[in-house]
């Protein structure tokens, strides 16, 4: 382990911007950043794991599995309404918890791999679809990229409620329910376009049939968030009845057989969402390339939540208030547009000034973002 994984691992826990709604977490990174044995746990998660995520779903899965400790008086989602605020013990409390499961730690840590199944992103992937229904009525080929469970390819089995408007199916388990803010109209999200397929794609397909598999991802939702809990246990339970194809392996390797299989001229759409984050640097180009290779024999839409918009066109009150992510679309002519620009969890939605002429070309940077 060089020192310069390890300075890298250390960044992510000095400034963890992704904890927005965790005061536990982020309190807890301090301790992480500080802890030179803390850090070498956390580097042991394979090339292009996030590693903050990566850790703290670890240490949760086993607070959740039951394992005793001090540590768990902090958490919400084992100690309830009566989790103690993250204060000066906390810190303490993980060095220790950590190093008294080293062993079960490190299992979890080399073997796991950060699979947030967010349900809440499925709406991204409807108003999306939304959009390229105005300019297809073909049915489409949808593939997702980082699928996990599947649990946003069975998006038409959601009910939706955006800005006080319903869409969806309004008798479902699964609700989703967002803020709306911008200048700007959404498409209807009821005229989508038919799906002639639906498949998944993920290095490492989550059972949702599997206890041990549904625990992983339950310790993935931050101790917090126990709406979301809720939220991703009934959609377990919902995508359990009817699971999605998913392919393991690489999309890279996975990508151009799953194309082939497509008749040809037919539209396809790949989506994903925080999946190309996880993609080791070396690899993002090649995913890129895989992704643009599906459109090979039929028109593609590429569709992903994943970076900031770069520039962020929005006023300054609102990237000041709202710090989101890019709804963006890519369409058969190779034009990119953010459709909007989204709460990483999709819990608010923002539109945009309309443009005609907002297209531009989306390449990957060294640092993995999409630059525009």
């Amino acid at each position: 382990m060089t020192e310069r994984t390890i300075n890298v691992i250390r960044e992510a826990f000095t400034e963890p911007d992704e904890f927005t709604s965790s005061p536990l977490y982020r309190a807890l990174s301090r301790t992480v950043a500080a802890e030179e044995r803390l850090l070498a746990l956390a580097a042991r998660g394979r090339a292009g794991q996030y590693p903050t995520f990566l850790f703290f779903g670890a240490v949760h899965q086993l607070l959740l599995a039951g394992a005793e400790h001090q540590l768990a008086c902090y958490y919400p989602s084992v100690a309830g309404p009566d989790a103690l605020a993250p204060d000066e013990a906390a810190g303490p409390a993980l060095l220790d918890f950590c190093l008294r499961h080293e062993t079960e730690l490190t299992g979890l840590i080399s073997t796991r791999l950060v699979q947030t199944n967010h349900v809440q992103r499925a709406l991204g992937l409807r108003i999306g679809l939304a959009e390229i229904a105005r300019h297809t009525d073909a049915p489409v080929h949808l593939i997702e990229v980082g699928t996990s469970a599947g649990l946003n390819l069975r998006f038409d089995r959601y009910g939706y409620t955006l800005g006080g408007r319903r869409y969806g199916d309004p008798a479902s388990p699964v609700q989703l329910v967002a803020a709306l803010h911008g200048p700007d109209t959404l498409p209807d999200l009821d005229a989508l376009p038919a799906t002639a397929s639906v498949h998944g794609v993920d290095l490492n397909p989550v059972d949702v049939r599997a206890q041990a598999d549904r625990r992983w991802l339950e310790a993935l939702v931050w101790p917090e968030n126990l709406d979301q809990r809720r939220l991703l246990a009934a959609a377990l339970d919902l995508v359990a009845a009817d699971p999605p194809r998913v392919l393991r392996g690489d999309a890279v390797d996975v990508l151009p057989a799953l194309a082939a299989e497509l008749p040809p001229g037919e539209p396809r759409v790949v989506f994903h969402s925080a999946t190309r984050l996880h993609v080791p640097l070396d690899r993002r180009a090649a995913f890129d390339a895989a992704i643009t290779a599906v459109g090979t024999a039929g028109p593609l839409w590429w569709l992903c939540v994943e970076d900031g918009p770069d520039p962020d066109p929005r006023p300054a009150a609102s990237r000041r208030d709202r710090v989101g992510s890019a709804l963006r679309l890519r369409d058969p002519d190779g034009d990119d547009h953010t459709l909007a620009v989204v709460e990483g969890h999709l819990r608010w939605v923002e539109t945009l000034q309309a443009d005609p002429d907002d297209s531009s070309r989306l390449e990957g940077d060294e640092e993995g973002r999409f630059a525009r």
